[in-house]
Protein backbone atom coordinates (compact mmCIF):
# COMPACT_ATOMS: atom_id res chain seq x y z
CA UNK A 1 0.00 0.00 0.00
CA UNK A 2 1.61 3.23 -1.13
CA UNK A 3 1.66 6.13 1.31
CA UNK A 4 0.04 9.36 0.16
CA UNK A 5 2.25 12.42 -0.03
CA UNK A 6 -0.09 14.31 2.29
CA UNK A 7 -0.01 11.66 5.05
CA UNK A 8 1.59 12.26 8.43
CA UNK A 9 5.04 11.09 9.44
CA UNK A 10 6.04 7.47 8.99
CA UNK A 11 5.86 5.88 12.45
CA UNK A 12 8.77 3.54 13.19
CA UNK A 13 9.25 0.90 15.88
CA UNK A 14 12.76 -0.42 16.54
CA UNK A 15 13.38 -3.89 17.99
CA UNK A 16 17.13 -4.27 18.49
CA UNK A 17 19.04 -5.86 21.39
CA UNK A 18 22.05 -3.55 21.06
CA UNK A 19 21.48 -0.25 22.87
CA UNK A 20 24.12 1.45 20.72
CA UNK A 21 22.42 0.36 17.51
CA UNK A 22 18.96 1.32 18.83
CA UNK A 23 20.09 4.82 19.65
CA UNK A 24 21.98 5.18 16.36
CA UNK A 25 18.91 4.13 14.38
CA UNK A 26 16.69 6.53 16.33
CA UNK A 27 19.02 9.48 15.71
CA UNK A 28 19.41 8.69 11.99
CA UNK A 29 15.68 8.32 11.48
CA UNK A 30 14.67 11.41 13.42
CA UNK A 31 17.17 13.50 11.48
CA UNK A 32 14.80 12.95 8.55
CA UNK A 33 11.52 14.91 8.82
CA UNK A 34 9.61 11.99 7.29
CA UNK A 35 10.11 9.67 10.28
CA UNK A 36 8.95 9.47 13.88
CA UNK A 37 10.32 6.75 16.17
CA UNK A 38 7.44 5.74 18.45
CA UNK A 39 8.95 2.76 20.31
CA UNK A 40 12.27 1.05 21.02
CA UNK A 41 12.64 -2.40 22.53
CA UNK A 42 15.50 -4.76 23.35
CA UNK A 43 13.60 -8.06 23.32
CA UNK A 44 11.34 -9.52 20.68
CA UNK A 45 8.43 -10.21 23.04
CA UNK A 46 8.58 -6.66 24.40
CA UNK A 47 8.68 -5.35 20.85
CA UNK A 48 5.58 -7.29 19.86
CA UNK A 49 3.64 -5.73 22.75
CA UNK A 50 4.84 -2.24 21.80
CA UNK A 51 3.87 -2.75 18.16
CA UNK A 52 0.38 -3.92 19.17
CA UNK A 53 -0.05 -0.84 21.33
CA UNK A 54 1.49 1.78 19.04
CA UNK A 55 0.69 0.42 15.54
CA UNK A 56 3.72 1.73 13.59
CA UNK A 57 3.95 1.87 9.80
CA UNK A 58 7.34 0.15 9.73
CA UNK A 59 9.14 -2.12 12.20
CA UNK A 60 12.94 -2.36 12.09
CA UNK A 61 13.94 -5.78 13.39
CA UNK A 62 17.31 -7.20 14.33
CA UNK A 63 17.50 -10.77 13.02
CA UNK A 64 19.12 -12.26 16.13
CA UNK A 65 17.39 -10.99 19.25
CA UNK A 66 18.06 -12.37 22.72
CA UNK A 67 14.72 -14.17 23.02
CA UNK A 68 13.37 -14.65 19.49
CA UNK A 69 14.59 -14.42 15.91
CA UNK A 70 13.48 -11.47 13.85
CA UNK A 71 11.56 -13.87 11.59
CA UNK A 72 9.53 -15.17 14.54
CA UNK A 73 8.77 -11.63 15.67
CA UNK A 74 7.76 -10.71 12.11
CA UNK A 75 5.44 -13.70 11.92
CA UNK A 76 3.70 -12.78 15.19
CA UNK A 77 3.30 -9.14 14.19
CA UNK A 78 1.86 -10.14 10.83
CA UNK A 79 -0.81 -12.24 12.55
CA UNK A 80 -2.44 -9.22 14.20
CA UNK A 81 -1.59 -6.56 11.59
CA UNK A 82 -0.50 -7.61 8.14
CA UNK A 83 -0.28 -3.99 6.95
CA UNK A 84 2.79 -3.20 9.05
CA UNK A 85 5.96 -3.21 6.93
CA UNK A 86 8.72 -5.40 8.38
CA UNK A 87 12.37 -4.59 7.73
CA UNK A 88 15.15 -6.95 8.90
CA UNK A 89 18.58 -5.60 9.83
CA UNK A 90 21.25 -8.25 10.41
CA UNK A 91 24.96 -8.71 11.01
CA UNK A 92 24.77 -12.20 9.51
CA UNK A 93 26.26 -12.77 6.07
CA UNK A 94 25.82 -16.55 5.81
CA UNK A 95 23.97 -17.36 2.61
CA UNK A 96 21.65 -19.90 4.28
CA UNK A 97 20.44 -17.30 6.81
CA UNK A 98 20.02 -14.63 4.16
CA UNK A 99 18.00 -16.99 1.99
CA UNK A 100 15.66 -17.68 4.92
CA UNK A 101 15.03 -13.95 5.25
CA UNK A 102 14.51 -13.44 1.51
CA UNK A 103 12.06 -16.33 1.31
CA UNK A 104 9.95 -15.10 4.22
CA UNK A 105 6.79 -13.57 2.75
CA UNK A 106 6.40 -11.16 5.66
CA UNK A 107 9.73 -9.36 5.18
CA UNK A 108 9.80 -6.31 2.89
CA UNK A 109 13.33 -5.06 3.61
CA UNK A 110 16.76 -6.57 4.29
CA UNK A 111 19.90 -4.64 5.19
CA UNK A 112 23.27 -6.04 6.31
CA UNK A 113 25.11 -4.05 8.99
CA UNK A 114 28.59 -4.84 7.67
CA UNK A 115 27.77 -3.85 4.09
CA UNK A 116 29.34 -0.80 2.46
CA UNK A 117 25.78 0.17 1.47
CA UNK A 118 24.38 0.13 5.02
CA UNK A 119 25.03 3.70 6.18
CA UNK A 120 24.63 5.11 2.69
CA UNK A 121 21.34 3.43 1.76
CA UNK A 122 19.44 2.66 4.96
CA UNK A 123 17.21 5.74 5.21
CA UNK A 124 16.31 5.62 1.51
CA UNK A 125 15.68 1.88 1.84
CA UNK A 126 13.26 2.41 4.72
CA UNK A 127 11.45 5.05 2.64
CA UNK A 128 11.03 2.56 -0.20
CA UNK A 129 9.58 -0.07 2.15
CA UNK A 130 7.32 2.49 3.84
CA UNK A 131 5.92 3.41 0.41
CA UNK A 132 5.03 -0.20 -0.37
CA UNK A 133 8.22 -1.32 -2.10
CA UNK A 134 10.83 -3.95 -1.36
CA UNK A 135 14.47 -3.33 -0.52
CA UNK A 136 17.14 -6.02 -0.68
CA UNK A 137 20.75 -5.42 0.26
CA UNK A 138 22.70 -4.85 -3.02
CA UNK A 139 25.81 -6.74 -1.85
CA UNK A 140 23.60 -9.76 -1.23
CA UNK A 141 23.08 -10.14 -4.95
CA UNK A 142 26.79 -10.61 -5.59
CA UNK A 143 26.80 -13.25 -2.87
CA UNK A 144 23.82 -14.98 -4.45
CA UNK A 145 25.48 -14.90 -7.85
CA UNK A 146 28.50 -16.71 -6.44
CA UNK A 147 26.35 -19.39 -4.82
CA UNK A 148 26.42 -22.74 -6.66
CA UNK A 149 22.75 -23.19 -5.85
CA UNK A 150 21.69 -20.17 -7.89
CA UNK A 151 22.84 -20.99 -11.41
CA UNK A 152 20.21 -18.70 -12.88
CA UNK A 153 22.08 -15.63 -11.63
CA UNK A 154 25.49 -16.94 -12.67
CA UNK A 155 24.14 -17.32 -16.22
CA UNK A 156 23.36 -13.63 -16.54
CA UNK A 157 25.52 -11.59 -18.88
CA UNK A 158 27.48 -8.66 -17.35
CA UNK A 159 24.90 -6.19 -18.66
CA UNK A 160 21.96 -8.30 -17.44
CA UNK A 161 23.55 -8.62 -14.01
CA UNK A 162 24.16 -4.86 -13.87
CA UNK A 163 20.48 -4.19 -14.58
CA UNK A 164 19.52 -6.89 -12.07
CA UNK A 165 21.62 -5.26 -9.33
CA UNK A 166 20.30 -1.76 -10.01
CA UNK A 167 16.71 -2.95 -10.14
CA UNK A 168 16.96 -4.69 -6.79
CA UNK A 169 18.69 -1.67 -5.30
CA UNK A 170 15.40 0.12 -5.91
CA UNK A 171 16.22 2.14 -8.99
CA UNK A 172 13.32 2.72 -11.45
CA UNK A 173 13.64 1.42 -15.01
CA UNK A 174 13.69 4.95 -16.40
CA UNK A 175 16.62 5.91 -14.19
CA UNK A 176 18.52 2.72 -15.04
CA UNK A 177 18.09 3.51 -18.75
CA UNK A 178 19.35 7.08 -18.23
CA UNK A 179 22.39 5.94 -16.24
CA UNK A 180 23.31 3.29 -18.82
CA UNK A 181 22.63 5.65 -21.77
CA UNK A 182 20.10 3.30 -23.37
CA UNK A 183 16.42 3.49 -24.28
CA UNK A 184 13.74 2.41 -21.79
CA UNK A 185 12.45 -0.47 -24.02
CA UNK A 186 15.98 -1.91 -23.97
CA UNK A 187 15.89 -2.12 -20.16
CA UNK A 188 12.46 -3.75 -20.22
CA UNK A 189 13.77 -6.30 -22.74
CA UNK A 190 16.80 -7.01 -20.53
CA UNK A 191 14.56 -7.54 -17.51
CA UNK A 192 12.41 -9.96 -19.49
CA UNK A 193 15.52 -12.00 -20.31
CA UNK A 194 16.59 -11.92 -16.67
CA UNK A 195 13.19 -13.27 -15.59
CA UNK A 196 13.48 -16.20 -17.97
CA UNK A 197 17.03 -17.05 -16.92
CA UNK A 198 16.33 -17.13 -13.22
CA UNK A 199 12.91 -18.78 -13.46
CA UNK A 200 12.62 -21.97 -11.40
CA UNK A 201 15.79 -21.20 -9.44
CA UNK A 202 16.01 -20.37 -5.75
CA UNK A 203 16.19 -16.70 -6.61
CA UNK A 204 12.86 -16.87 -8.46
CA UNK A 205 11.20 -16.22 -5.09
CA UNK A 206 13.20 -13.02 -4.79
CA UNK A 207 12.11 -11.83 -8.24
CA UNK A 208 8.47 -12.73 -7.61
CA UNK A 209 8.59 -10.87 -4.32
CA UNK A 210 9.76 -7.68 -6.00
CA UNK A 211 7.21 -7.89 -8.80
CA UNK A 212 4.35 -8.60 -6.40
CA UNK A 213 5.13 -6.00 -3.77
CA UNK A 214 6.86 -3.13 -5.54
CA UNK A 215 6.10 -0.96 -8.53
CA UNK A 216 9.25 1.10 -8.21
CA UNK A 217 8.51 3.16 -11.32
CA UNK A 218 5.77 5.00 -9.43
CA UNK A 219 8.20 6.20 -6.74
CA UNK A 220 9.88 9.58 -6.91
CA UNK A 221 13.31 9.44 -8.51
CA UNK A 222 14.53 11.37 -5.47
CA UNK A 223 14.11 8.21 -3.41
CA UNK A 224 16.10 5.73 -5.55
CA UNK A 225 19.31 4.41 -4.02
Amino acid sequence: MQMEASSSKVKISIIEDSEIHREWLKVELENDPLFEVISQDRLGRQGIVSVKERCPNVVLLDFQLEDLTGLEVAKRINVFNENIKLFIITAHTEITILERIINDKHIKGLAIKSSIYFDMNLISAIKIVAMGGVYLEPSLLEKLRESDKLNGISNLTPREFEVFIQSYAGKPDKKIAEDLYVELPYIKNIKSKISKKIKNTNVDTLLSKLIENANLNQFSTEIYL
